[in-house]
């Protein structure tokens, strides 16, 4: 079902999840208690992706739709990394403490972007699973609105709260939005370009691609968050029991 290319680039990408798991762990052991949930979502996104790369690699998770491979726990994977990814940049963008009408809205924001992100993602298993050709586009058109609902949503209000936060947190932010925004909208069109939609190219080359995209946009993600988050706790020096996000919004 998979070739000894795409295997070999499937233990890549686990490979890569796991020692980034590895790295952040050891990088996150270096902030403060109060600041440790920070590495965990960040932990947690490599792990999960790492074992759905060692499931991938032993031909695990896979399914053959009209003759064509779909990976469905790369899919499983993204269902469970995509909203921790985004839940560590609105602990980033978010303020930690709030009351009232402020905690409301906090949280259906919060609900918003990831229901949009789970959204995205059911929708495009859908469409990678579905046969015919126009109900298959459909469903990924769909799974794109998604995707920009998401998009609008983080540059729009998230980003609004990050900045009435300060220089500080609004710089980390705007770095984690952007490395984060630009990696993701490589996996639509990589998408349509590979075998579940227009198959230009083989399934080696995305398979190739699509681990050295993931390893980038969750260890590289994580990694960045976690020193960020340090450079905030040395920069700010908060008091015992203290968040740093909250010290250095001042």
């Amino acid at each position: 079902m998979i070739s000894s290319g795409q295997e070999t680039w499937l233990w890549v990408g686990f490979t890569g999840m796991a020692l980034g798991a590895l790295a952040i762990f050891l990088i996150g052991g270096r902030l403060r208690q109060e600041d440790r949930h920070h590495a965990v979502a960040s932990f947690f996104v490599c792990l999960i992706a790492a074992g759905a790369y060692f499931a991938m690699a032993n031909a695990q998770g896979l399914k053959i739709v009209d003759d064509r491979t779909v990976f469905y726990a790369r899919y499983i994977d993204w269902a469970l990394t995509t909203p921790l990814l985004l839940l560590g940049l609105l602990m980033i963008a978010l303020p930690p403490v709030l009351r009232g009408d402020d905690t409301r809205h906090r949280t259906s924001l919060i609900a918003g972007v990831l229901g949009a992100d789970v959204f995205m993602i059911a929708t495009g298993v859908i469409a990678a699973l579905t046969v015919d050709d126009t109900v298959k586009y459909v469903w990924f058109t769909i799974s794109c609105g998604a995707f920009l609902a998401v998009i609008a949503l983080v540059f729009g209000p998230v980003r609004a709260a990050a900045r009435a936060q300060g220089e500080p947190i609004a710089g980390l932010f705007g770095k984690l939005a952007a490395v984060l925004s630009g990696l993701w909208l490589i996996y639509p069109v990589l998408w349509l370009l590979g075998t579940e939609g227009t198959a230009v190219i083989g399934q080696t080359t995305e398979v190739f691609v699509f681990a050295v995209i993931d390893v980038t946009a969750k260890v590289g993600f994580g990694l960045l968050l976690v020193t960020g988050v340090l450079r905030l706790q040395q920069a700010a020096r908060p008091a015992k029991g203290a968040s740093t996000v909250a010290a250095a919004a001042g």
